[in-house]
């Protein structure tokens, strides 16, 4: 399970694929830690051992509350 935190959504997509898992849910929420459309949040966190084709929760950032 590869650490995808802080990638852009784009990028963390064909991490995973590379290692032969693929997104799930995807739940976008206001954060100023990260930018617009960078992975804030993984669920299994990264170095897990999961099953081929097993499905990987992000949670992306919408940039800061304005």
């Amino acid at each position: 399970m590869p650490n995808v935190v802080g990638k852009t959504l784009a990028k963390a997509k064909s991490s995973l694929r590379s290692h032969h898992c693929r997104s799930g849910k995807i739940t976008r929420k206001f954060s100023s830690l990260r930018k617009k459309n960078h992975v804030i949040k993984q669920s299994p966190r990264a170095g897990r051992r999961l099953a081929n084709g097993a499905k990987v929760n992000l949670t992306v950032g919408k940039g800061p509350r304005h």
